[in-house]
């Protein structure tokens, strides 16, 4: 090798080495990079807020989880939480809404307005959804979040009125059968509804279905309760389930009634009438929502529901069963006003069949409905229980 040779070398040997001093490494080309704003870990991002909606979901589920327990969200997942694991995550996100923060999002009504709910209770021996069942119980139920009030009316069975859609005039107890029979659509639930519209004026959000068994587990579920009996019951001929008669006494003062008692109480009729049983029905009604606020919180709402099984059909979500219940419970007691259509709006009559039925008073059942509704001074008609 010559000497310019190696000279040369040497030269080429230092000027790599130079340039590799001289260039940046891989970290600061990275960073410079990211600092241009030329290149960004997308990737890096959406996987960042995968976990976060994961750890938010494991966060909802371990909430409703404490809250209502793992043995009883198990038994509800079919009915009420959803048929798919999409349907399923968002009432879970929805009942730990409810149950920690507020309940705005799942409220049956806009701008947390007024809701009004159908209660009917049905004489079922066989199957909720039996054809031809006509409704022994119809009370309106309305809650006002805004103003916290709330209020009961109740509806008597032989109320002879015209049926929606129709030139019949029928008991008014006929139209869930009505709806259940000619397959309206919607169902008896839907034309119940559509008959307590059109002639009390009563716009209705929802509406729930319970039947006689239904009833009694709630009464068990919440541990019975406690009712004043103003007078001693005696009825000679109480319908049993076998379809035959008892004799039912009930005696006067303070008594604690587990589901079955209860039942029999709001059923009894034949010593006063129809429009007693009504003031009844209302007295215990509010007796289980006393029995429930003492026991706990909304998170029992889901056992009880799980009691209850088949016995209750309702158009009503699990989260909105929730809210309402929470809305139900924050209301005082002095502000929750029971209304019923009494001996004062009505008239005794009999069908040219042979029926005996009560002929409405519109004029005056229209101020109670009202009344009902808060848009008059809530003044109850009725004493309440």
């Amino acid at each position: 090798m010559s000497k310019n040779d190696s000279i040369w070398s040497s030269q080429s040997t230092v000027a790599r080495w130079q340039s590799q001093e001289t260039q940046p490494s891989p970290r600061l080309r990275v960073n410079a990079t990211i600092r241009s704003g030329r290149r960004k870990p997308i990737g890096l991002y959406v996987f960042t807020g995968l976990l976060a909606v994961i750890v938010l979901m494991c966060a909802s589920t371990s909430l409703v989880l404490a809250a209502i327990g793992p043995t009883t969200l198990l038994a509800l997942r079919d009915r009420w939480l959803g048929r798919n694991v999409g349907e399923t995550i968002s009432t879970i996100g929805q009942v730990t809404k409810v149950i920690v923060t507020n309940d705005s999002d799942v409220w049956p009504a806009p701008d947390n307005g007024r809701v009004t709910v159908l209660l009917l209770g049905v004489d079922s021996r066989g199957t909720l959804r039996d054809a031809g069942l006509n409704t022994d119980v119809m009370t309106l139920v309305t809650i006002d979040p805004i103003s916290k009030t709330a209020a009961l009316l109740s509806i008597p069975r032989d109320l002879y009125v015209p049926l929606p859609g129709t030139n019949v005039r029928s008991r008014i107890n006929a139209a869930y059968a009505w709806g259940e029979v000619n397959r309206l659509p919607g169902g008896g639930s839907a034309y119940a509804e559509k008959t307590i519209t059109s002639n009390f004026g009563v716009p209705l959000q929802r509406y729930a279905i319970i039947d006689f068994n239904g009833f009694q587990k709630i009464v068990d579920a919440v541990g019975g309760v406690d009712i004043d009996v103003p007078r001693e019951i005696v009825d000679n001929a109480y319908p049993t389930p076998d379809y035959r008669t008892e004799q039912l006494v009930i005696p006067a003062g303070r008594i604690h009634m587990d589901g079955d008692l209860a039942l029999k109480y709001v059923r009894t009729r034949h010593q006063d009438s129809d429009l007693g049983r009504l003031q009844r029905q209302q007295q215990v009604m509010l007796a289980i929502r006393d029995k429930a606020l003492s026991i706990g919180s909304i998170d029992k709402v889901p056992e009880v529901l799980n009691a209850v099984g088949d016995s209750l059909a309702t158009d009503l979500t699990l989260p909105e069963i929730l809210s309402l219940a929470k809305k139900w419970g924050q209301i005082p007691r002095e502000n929750i006003h029971t209304y019923r259509i009494d001996e004062t709006m009505i008239q005794p009559y009999v069908t040219p069949q042979g029926g005996q039925v009560l002929l409405p008073d519109w004029e005056k059942i229209a101020k109670i409905a009202a009344q009902f509704l808060g848009e008059t001074p809530a003044t109850p008609v009725t004493a309440q229980p």
